[in-house]
């Protein structure tokens, strides 16, 4: 889970901001890039670089959940899990 905790006035305020990064992808990809589909509307997920051995899922849609995709799991498995939803 990523997360952002600001201390104020003795106060601890933790917030979860793990499918927050795929939100702002999606808003600045349609609001400055000019794109027509919405990352928000359809499976997708941010994950690291399978190549270097960081290959999972960091975030996701929403759409991509109801997959059963979770953050922390391995790229190679959350594709997997996505193949065998198309396939039925």
């Amino acid at each position: 889970m990523f997360g952002l905790v600001v201390i104020i006035g003795g106060i601890i305020y933790h917030v979860d901001v793990n499918s927050a990064f795929l939100s702002w992808e999606a808003t600045y990809r349609l609001y400055h890039l000019g794109a027509k589909l919405d990352l928000r509307t359809v499976p997708s997920a941010v994950s690291g670089d399978q190549e270097k051995r960081h290959g999972i899922i960091l975030a996701k849609s929403i759409p991509c959940k109801q997959y059963g995709v979770q953050t922390g799991e391995p790229v190679t498995d959350a594709k997997r899990k996505l193949n065998a939803m198309k396939e039925t």
